[in-house]
C-alpha cells in the first residue's frame, strides 16, 4: 500500500475496524459508570473515542449514536468521582488520562457539546502534576518506557489539548517539559530509533514516540531535533511475529509515531512507512478482529487513531 492508497482507503478501513469496537464498548468489564467495556478503563476510553472519530470521518450516525449511549451527561459526575480514586490515578496517569483529552476534543467536535469537559480538566490536572514532580532520573525512566506510563505520550497529548483549548500557559509548560526531559545526549544514546524497528513485547515505541513528541510539542524547534536524530535513510518494516498481546498492537503505535514524524519533517519515506506498517497490521485480522478478546478489545481502536490523526495532521 502506498501513502496515496492509504489516504483513499481511510473510510473503508474505519468501517472495517468498527465491529470489534462496537462489540467491546458495551461490555461490563470495569466498574466505571461510562467507560465500562473493553477489558480496562483506558481501552474503554479510547473505544468511545473511536466511535466519535469514525462518525466524524465517515458521517455515519450509527457510530455517534453508539458513543452517546455511553458518554451520557448524567453520568459525568459519577465518572469524575471514579477517576479520582487512587487506583485510577496510579494505573491511568498518564496513558488513560491522555486518551481522555483526545476523547473530549473529539466528542466536542462531533457533538458541539462540552459535557465531558470536567473529565478532561481532571485529566489535565493530574498529568501536569505527574510531569511537575519528575526529577531527571525518573523522567528518563518514563521516557524509555514501552508501556502506559511513557512520558512522551503524556507531553504530546498535553500540547495537543493546549492548542485545542487555546491554553498558552499549558502549551509553554509542555514545551518546557519537552526541552527538559526529551532532549539530551543521554536520551540519544538510550533511545535510538533503531531500537523500535525489531521485535517488541510491549506496544509503545519509545524511541519513535520521543521524536514524535519533540516534533509535535516544540514545532519548528522540535523539527530541527527530529531531522538531526532521525537518520536520512531510516525505514521501518512491519513487525510480523508478535508473541504477546501488547506486542500484537505495536505496529499501529509505530505507525502513529511515524505519522507524527512525517507531519513534522515532510519526508516522503516516512509516509511510505506509515502506509506499509498500517497495511500489514490491518491485514492481520487475527490480531484485531478474529482471535481472542485480549486482542479484540483494543487494537482496532489504535488503528482508528492512526487514521483520525492522518486527517488532523495532514488533511
Amino acid at each position: 500500500m502506498t501513502w496515496t492508497e492509504f489516504v483513499r482507503a481511510r473510510q473503508e478501513h474505519l468501517h472495517a475496524l468498527a465491529p470489534p469496537i462496537l462489540s467491546a464498548v458495551g461490555n461490563d468489564d470495569t466498574p466505571s459508570p461510562i467507560f465500562h467495556g473493553c477489558w480496562d478503563w483506558h481501552s474503554a476510553v479510547h473505544g468511545v473515542y473511536s466511535l466519535y472519530a469514525i462518525h466524524r470521518r465517515t458521517g455515519d450516525d450509527l457510530y455517534l449514536e453508539a458513543a452517546l449511549q455511553h458518554a451520557r451527561p448524567e453520568l459525568v459526575a459519577a465518572e469524575l468521582e471514579y477517576m479520582r480514586s487512587d487506583t485510577i490515578e496510579e494505573e491511568e496517569n498518564p496513558y488513560g488520562f491522555a486518551w481522555m483529552l483526545v476523547l473530549t476534543e473529539t466528542h466536542e467536535l462531533a457533538t458541539g457539546g462540552d459535557e465531558l469537559r470536567p473529565l478532561a480538566d481532571h485529566s489535565r490536572e493530574r498529568i501536569v502534576a505527574l510531569v511537575s514532580a519528575l526529577d531527571p532520573e525518573r523522567a528518563l525512566e518514563q521516557t524509555a518506557l514501552d508501556t502506559h506510563h511513557n512520558l512522551s505520550w503524556a507531553l504530546l497529548h498535553l500540547a495537543r489539548w493546549a492548542r485545542y483549548t487555546g491554553d498558552d500557559e499549558l502549551l509553554e509548560f509542555s514545551r518546557a517539559a519537552a526541552r527538559a526531559h526529551l532532549l539530551g545526549t543521554h536520551l540519544d544514546d538510550a533511545l535510538p530509533v533503531a531500537s523500535d524497528t525489531g521485535a517488541a513485547l510491549e506496544f509503545m515505541a519509545p524511541g519513535l514516540m520521543r521524536l514524535a513528541a519533540l516534533g509535535s510539542v516544540l514545532g519548528d524547534e522540535g523539527r530541527e531535533h527530529v531531522d538531526r536524530l532521525l537518520p536520512a535513510d531510516f525505514t521501518l518494516p512491519p513487525f510480523t511475529t508478535p508473541t504477546t498481546v501488547h506486542g500484537g498492537g505495536v505496529n499501529f503505535f509505530r505507525a502513529l509515531a511515524l505519522l507524527h514524524l512525517f507531519a513534522a519533517t515532510g519526508r516522503a519515506a516516512l509516509s511510505a512507512d506509515v502506509a506499509r506498517v498500517f497495511d500489514y497490521q490491518i491485514g492481520r485480522r487475527d490480531l484485531w478482529r478474529g482471535g481472542d478478546y485480549q486482542h479484540r478489545h483494543w487494537i482496532a481502536q489504535i488503528g482508528v487513531r492512526v487514521i483520525d490523526d492522518s486527517y488532523t495532521l495532514l488533511g
